[in-house]
Parts: C-alpha cells; sequence; structure tokens
C-alpha cells in the first residue's frame, strides 16, 4: 500500500516537471554584502527581501554575538515559561515607539503571526474582508479561523464598500490586507481602507511587511499615508525583511496584544525566537529609527533602475517599491530570461504559479547594492531588451 502511495506523489512530480512547475532548493554557500555564491557560481543577489543590506550591518552582528554570550543559542522554551529574555521585552517596547501604539509582541514568523493572530481576533459571527491577493499566510489564517470570509477586487474600494454595505453582521468587521503586495510591488490603499473603517466600525488588520523599514521613513506604510494613532488597527510586520533579522510583531491596542498573549496559538505553543535575533533586531531598529541614510540609498538605487525600466518599456506592474517584477506570458519566456540575468552573474530566479497567475522575474532593489552591481544589473535589463525586440 505504502508504494502504491509514493506513486501518487512522483506522479504529481512528473507532472509539475512536465508542466515547468517544478521547484528545487538551492542553498547559499557563502554570503558577502549581495554577493552570494550558489552551486559555485558567483552572483549579485537581486531576489532578497533584505532592502536595507542590514543582516550584512556590523552593528547588527556584533548585537547577535554579545547575546549568545549571555543567553546561547536557543530559547529553551515557550515565552510564557522562560524562553524570553529582558531582551525581548525591550525589543516590543522600541517597536510601540517605532510604530507609535500602546503595546507590541514578538512572533516567531510572518507566517506564524498571521496564521495564529487571525483566528484569534476574529469569532464565529464576525465577517473577515480581505484583498484577493493577499498573501499565503494571511489566506490561511483566514481558512483558520471561524469568521465568514468575503474576497474583496485587489485594492478596489468600491468593491470593499458595497460588500460591507450588502454585508448584515452580528459581531465584528475586520478588514485584512497587506500594506505593500509582495509579487507586484504595489501599496494598499490604505487612507480609503482607514476611511471606510472608521465610518463602518470595523477593525483594520494590516500585514506591513514589506512596507516596514521600506515606507514611511523605514516605519511603515501607515507612516508613509501620515494615518493617525487609532485603537481599531492591528499593525502586523516582520523581522526578516527591511529589519534584516528573522521573526514577527503585532503592535495595537494594549488589552488586544493581552488577548493574542492568551489565545494566538502560534505564541502560546511556539519556543521563543533566540536571545540572538532578538538582540540583532533590536540593533537594526535603531539603525533604521536614527539614520536615514541607507533608506534613501535604498530609494535612489530603486529609483535608478525603474527609469531604465519605463525607458525600456519592459513589461512590469504598478510597482511603488523597491520590488520591481518583470513579467511574461509564459514560463518559457520567464526562463529564457532569467538566464539572461543568470549569464551575468545576477540571481533572479523565475516566480511561477501559482504562486502568481504570470510568471515574472521578481527584481528586488536593496540599499546594499553598490553602483556597480546596480549598472550589472541595468545592463542585463538592455540586453533582455534586445532579446526581446530581435527579429
Amino acid at each position: 500500500m505504502s508504494e502504491k502511495i509514493f506513486e501518487i506523489f512522483e506522479k504529481k512530480l512528473e507532472k509539475l516537471k512536465q508542466e515547468n512547475l517544478y521547484r528545487s532548493i538551492k542553498d547559499m554557500e557563502s554570503r558577502k554584502g549581495m554577493k552570494i555564491t550558489i552551486e559555485g557560481k558567483n552572483y549579485i543577489n537581486f531576489s532578497s527581501n533584505d532592502y536595507l543590506g542590514l543582516s550584512q550591518h556590523p552593528l547588527v552582528k556584533q548585537a547577535a554575538k554579545q547575546a549568545v554570550e549571555i543567553f546561547g543559542c536557543a530559547g529553551g522554551a515557550s515565552r510564557l515559561l522562560c524562553g524570553g529574555t529582558i531582551l525581548h521585552k525591550k525589543l516590543e517596547e522600541l517597536l510601540c515607539e517605532f510604530k507609535g501604539t500602546e503595546s507590541s509582541i514578538v512572533l516567531n514568523s510572518g507566517y506564524t503571526a498571521n496564521t495564529s493572530l487571525i483566528p484569534a481576533l476574529a469569532d464565529e459571527e464576525d465577517i473577515i474582508f480581505s484583498d484577493e491577493l493577499n498573501h499565503a499566510s494571511i489566506i490561511d489564517g483566514v481558512r483558520l479561523s471561524k469568521a465568514k470570509k468575503i474576497i474583496y477586487k485587489h485594492a478596489d474600494m468600491n468593491d470593499l464598500y458595497k460588500k460591507i454595505k450588502e454585508t448584515s453582521c452580528n459581531g465584528k468587521k475586520i478588514i485584512i490586507t497587506d500594506t505593500v503586495f509582495s509579487m507586484d510591488g504595489d501599496i494598499a490603499p490604505l487612507q480609503e481602507l482607514y476611511e471606510i473603517c472608521k465610518s463602518e466600525g470595523a477593525i483594520l488588520y494590516i500585514d506591513d511587511a514589506h512596507g516596514t523599514g521600506v515606507l514611511g521613513q523605514g516605519h511603515g506604510a501607515w507612516k508613509h499615508f501620515n494615518l493617525p494613532k487609532e485603537n481599531f488597527v492591528v499593525q502586523m510586520g516582520t523581522l526578516s525583511k527591511a529589519i534584516g533579522c528573522f521573526g514577527a510583531f503585532v503592535c495595537g491596542a494594549s488589552s488586544l496584544i493581552e488577548w493574542f498573549i492568551n489565545s494566538a496559538r502560534g505564541f502560546i505553543f511556539s519556543t521563543a525566537l533566540p536571545a540572538t535575533i532578538i538582540a540583532s533586531a533590536f540593533a537594526s531598529l535603531k539603525i533604521i529609527m536614527d539614520d536615514k541614510t541607507l533608506i534613501e540609498r535604498l530609494w535612489q538605487n530603486t529609483e535608478k533602475v525603474m527609469e531604465v525600466v519605463k525607458n525600456l518599456n519592459i513589461k512590469t506592474t504598478d510597482t511603488q517599491t523597491p520590488i520591481i517584477p518583470v513579467v511574461f506570458n509564459t514560463i518559457h519566456e520567464a526562463t529564457e530570461a532569467s538566464k539572461i540575468f543568470n549569464d551575468l552573474g545576477i540571481y533572479a530566479p523565475v516566480i511561477r504559479p501559482p504562486t502568481v497567475k504570470l510568471p515574472r522575474i521578481r527584481i528586488t532593489i536593496s540599499a546594499g547594492h553598490t553602483d556597480r552591481d546596480i549598472e550589472r544589473l541595468i545592463e542585463a535589463f538592455n540586453l533582455l531588451y534586445r532579446q526581446l525586440h530581435r527579429v
């Protein structure tokens, strides 16, 4: 019987290969700045979410070294037992200052956060309104909740408003959205979402994973739109992208954070993040708050690349961020284009369905990229343009 079961998986894997949808893991052998080595070949990494290059910052690495000497390599238990340290509390206090909220709590990953916090937030009589392009972790979090789910068209406030007005609800109305959509690079219309929530008495849950450290002078999407402090807003974010470390956090009203501590299963039943990670995240966050030069560098690099993309009329999305997708009609076209980047020593693999509807090469810009790195990427775009327009 077990052999037949494995035959089923083998056939499914073969089908993925035939459809050019098969994925495989490629691990780095070394890294220095934005230079990486994979399978013996050196690349400039243009696929990382390390938007500010802070994972390589000397102060961030030094903080981790100091913490490991004091607390060791692991938490050893959940936060509610003895897994946390005074560093965890200090980071949460700094996150409150950073996001302008009453309270916060650190969790183990963005995926853990969304699949734990959303079910804790939503009850049986509640209704969740979710953007159709929300991240998989939000989708799974909504599925795990007991609330009714209504999907609205991507960033379409008319569709959202209509559905809210047409839907009767005995409990809470909760709107959930990414702030920056990671595969397209566009930004959610938070001003309009805020106004809808305020007028309808709804809770707004935002996933600011790709906005934190990038938008609003680093403070994130809420600051980007200069929106006021509100207790009906739940701000979730990650420590693993622009902050350059690992883990996630949620910021909001004190009573809500207390509820999450007592009900979010991914927090209650997970070993606490090691003090090394917490210490490095604290150091990284302080850099973002005190020194804006890295953020300025990030946007200078992004604008330089986007100008070339627009001038060459490369097919992309309505991106407003350092995420620059190059979109193709077929996986074959995307794979051929990826070879151009690969041959020039640029690491930018193809993103395939079902992750996205249309295959693409997702270029991500970092403050860690040097002028020479950006020049190499521009060279690749010019070569791609000639390849796409050859007769």
